[in-house]
């Protein structure tokens, strides 16, 4: 088993030759930070600050432009933890370029900074050059990012679950709500999505705004908007 990933790993290796240029990122929510450097793992420069906007990107691309033309280096090959979904704004830019983008574990950087004998404290354009050297040294993983309707789909279906996980929740939040200030819903409503639940609560959203109403006015708000759900007596 070991043997078997080694020989992947020394097979990585030699995907990365002298015309690569290797770039560690440090993805962030607001910005990233990029590492470039040879095959050999001299640092050819550092980028603290790329913004995650189109005027980040422009930025980067120029300076990989840059790098490119100034060390005739023809092959890009970019190395990044998937933090969260922050990576995928500067992950799919890059593959539009026509770059090599690819993902290192979480573990594997932890693992590399702590046995960097400079300092173990962690520092954006530390860990963008902590995952360059990983990924020089053949240690990412074969995962290809997507660019098919499956990631679309994929990407669709993960922003749907969050949403109801949050209508869920918010639906709970505001039962619990309830039942501590207007326990008398509960007998009144046959359901949280009643319209003449959200209509009564829009208008008198406190009992005492219901007692000073008055039944006459509850039950006429009721019937005028939405009367086949009134409440029940």
């Amino acid at each position: 088993m070991h043997t078997k990933q080694y020989s992947k790993q020394l097979e990585k290796r030699k995907r990365i030759g002298d015309h690569t240029l290797v770039i560690g990122m440090d993805i962030g929510s607001e910005f990233n930070a990029a590492c470039f450097m040879d095959k050999e793992g001299n640092v050819l420069g550092r980028y603290p600050t790329i913004y995650n906007s189109r005027k980040g990107f422009d930025y980067f691309q120029a300076m990989v432009m840059k790098t490119r033309r100034k060390y005739k280096l023809d092959d890009i090959l970019i190395g990044m933890e998937p933090t969260g979904h922050y990576w995928r704004k500067i992950a799919f830019f890059a593959k539009e370029q026509g770059y090599d983008v690819r993902f290192v574990r979480t573990t594997a950087v932890k693992h590399q900074r702590e046995l960097d004998e400079s300092s173990s404290a962690r520092s954006d354009i530390r860990d963008a050059h902590t995952i360059g050297n990983i990924v020089r040294e053949g240690k990412y993983i074969d995962t290809v990012i997507e660019e098919s309707v499956f990631r679309q789909l994929r990407t669709l279906a993960h922003a749907r679950e969050r949403i109801l996980r949050y209508i869920v929740g918010s639906t709970h939040g505001l039962q619990a709500v309830l039942n501590d200030y207007f326990p008398e819903l509960r007998k009144l409503f046959w359901s949280m999505k009643a319209k003449g639940l959200w209509t009564l609560l829009e208008t008198y959203p406190f009992p005492e705004d219901v007692r000073h109403a008055g039944l006459a006015a509850v039950t006429a708000l009721a019937l005028k908007r939405y009367g086949e759900e009134a409440p029940h007596t």
